[in-house]
């Protein structure tokens, strides 16, 4: 038999085989892929068509029926020996082509599946790709953001309740934004940078997103994973000195806050947010990162005050609110006194500035110090105000003014003066809201300072209120309405609905008779002290009274 009309039936039958089964496997598996993949992204499929394998597939198919035909073109105008080499070599191609597409439909398969494409998607997102695709994006709107992707799948599996699954992808975002942050610099971290915004809309939008849903479908392991991931990228950036990611996971945390709803699932949740912000800010204040510290500590006091406004009468729930005042925020205080202790200079704190220390932009040491105490402030006047507006008490006052007696105690050895004098002053101003309020508000509030300062420290401090120096009304009288570190300052100052039988400089002057007289060593029990301010009242209408009858 004449081996060119062999050739010509082998060329064209290993051409027509082929083309059929690339035409009709691809067709399947594209299907397939694009019916796997609607679930969890509709971007995947951009993912399917990058692979290498997939590629190499079309390439090798492409290469053997383009030999076939060739091979079936040239049959009749060579010789027998080159029909013989070339039927050799379309055979191994075509085998080697069936060989890839099994390859190729196996690892499709795998991809198809949770942990397939979470894995696919962790290879493409080491650091380098990571700024790359933020760039890409940042030039042309139509591009993903380089973790769009994969937080998709991740909400999906959440929706599916495959905790497994959100598991291993948020721990992709963990580990592969850890690795960011030890590549890139400050710099690229910026605010308008490609790198910078797309890291801000992962902590303080997407991530925050996919907490909620995770709340909403009752996956609270997810959500205490997502508050986990957070908490991992903002130590990340403490071990790498970066201010930014400090501040913006604990925006992140802060905003589920305030975004949550209050039964259950959700004040659990909130616990662990707050929890894992104060874990965050005293690793950054330990390593003295003052302005990542200040800013993320004010921003979280706004927004737990701002949770506690929205509350009405029948979500008096208070447990980590009373445990920020009483340990998250002296805890951090305590981390920033100590690393800062040689680094303030206390005579040009101002505390009349909103700004004293530093510049407008800027968060010095002595600023991040204020922040924690405004942030005390903020959330006490919350309790305040929303006992005044429901009639319902909201935390244990107690170990409120605990609280503020150990923000004291923290100041005691640091020669912070000015901090220590203003603290002091705001727990003056407190108790006398405490005696002047109806009862049931501010129930059981009794600082006992006599621990932690002298008669003779408070009568310092009481004159400096008198004469004006220092102003503890600046912030529990404040309400802040807009983001605390972007316009600070910005809100309106709120005048407590009390009907005060005496004025707060009264208070003061007769607060200051007390302790100049030794009674009680120091402060007294707070029912003998308004027993002397009686006797006092009472004697100054008799003596009144003398005087007109003369």
């Amino acid at each position: 038999m004449d081996l060119s009309v062999v050739g010509t039936s082998i060329f064209s039958t290993l051409s027509a085989i082929q083309a059929s089964i690339f035409a009709i496997v691809f067709s399947v598996v594209i299907l397939g892929v694009q019916l796997s993949t609607s679930q969890y992204s509709p971007r995947l499929p951009d993912i399917f068509r990058s692979d290498k394998v997939y590629q190499r597939t079309v390439g090798i198919f492409a290469v053997s029926i383009g030999v076939s035909l060739l091979g079936l073109f040239l049959s009749g105008h060579v010789g027998d020996f080159l029909i013989e080499l070339w039927t050799y070599l379309s055979g191994i191609l075509a085998i080697v082509a069936f060989v890839s597409l099994f390859d190729f439909v196996d690892r499709t398969l795998e991809q198809s599946t949770p942990e397939g494409i979470l894995n696919r998607l962790d290879d493409d997102l080491n650091a380098p790709q990571i700024i790359e695709q933020a760039e890409a994006a940042s030039d042309d709107h139509s591009e993903p953001d380089p973790f769009l992707v994969l937080m998709s799948v991740i909400n999906s599996q959440i929706n599916e309740r495959d905790a497994a699954a959100v598991y291993l992808g948020l721990d992709i975002i963990s580990r592969r934004v850890s690795e960011l942050l030890e590549d890139c610099s400050g710099d690229m971290l910026k605010e308008d940078t490609p790198v910078g915004d797309s890291f801000e809309e992962l902590c303080t939008n997407r991530l925050t997103n996919t907490c909620e849903t995770a709340v909403a479908a009752e996956l609270e392991e997810g959500s205490n994973e997502v508050i986990k991931t957070l908490k991992t990228i903002g130590q990340a950036g403490v071990d790498e000195s970066l201010d930014r990611p400090v501040l913006l996971t604990v925006q992140g945390l802060s905003n589920l806050v305030l975004d949550l709803n209050f039964d259950g699932i959700d004040e659990r949740v909130r616990g662990e947010a707050i929890e894992s912000s104060k874990d965050v800010l005293e690793s950054a204040a330990e390593a003295g990162l003052w302005e990542g510290t200040g800013k993320a500590t004010r921003f979280l006091g706004w927004q737990m005050a701002n949770s506690v406004h929205v509350r009405d009468e029948n979500q008096n729930y208070d447990r980590r609110y009373t445990s920020a005042v009483i340990n998250y925020l002296p805890g951090v205080l305590r981390e920033l006194v100590d690393s800062t202790a040689d680094a303030i200079n206390d005579d040009s704190t101002n505390w009349g500035s909103p700004y004293p220390g530093g510049a407008h932009d800027s968060y010095s040491e002595a600023r991040s110090i204020q922040a924690v105490y405004i942030s005390v402030a903020e959330l006490t006047a919350s309790f305040l105000r929303y006992e005044l507006r429901t009639g319902v008490n909201f935390p244990d006052w107690g170990h409120v003014g605990y609280g503020w007696v150990k923000a004291v105690s923290e100041l005691a050895d640091s020669e912070l003066d000015s901090f220590r004098q203003m603290w002091i002053a705001t727990i003056l101003y407190l108790e006398y809201l405490s005696n002047e309020t109806p009862d049931g508000i501010m129930e059981d509030f009794n600082p006992m300072l006599r621990n932690e300062t002298s008669d003779s420290e408070v009568i310092a401090v009481i004159e400096q209120l008198l004469s004006q120096e220092i102003d503890p009304t600046q912030w529990i009288n404040f309400r802040q309405t807009v983001d605390p570190v972007e316009i600070p300052q910005t809100g309106y100052r709120y005048e407590f609905d009390i009907d005060s039988d005496e004025s707060f400089e009264d208070w003061l002057s007769h607060r200051q008779d007390v302790l100049a007289a030794g009674l009680g060593g120091g402060f007294v029990d707070k029912s003998e002290f308004a027993e002397i301010l009686e006797e006092g009242i009472d004697s100054n209408k008799q003596d009144t009274t003398g005087d007109e009858d003369s």
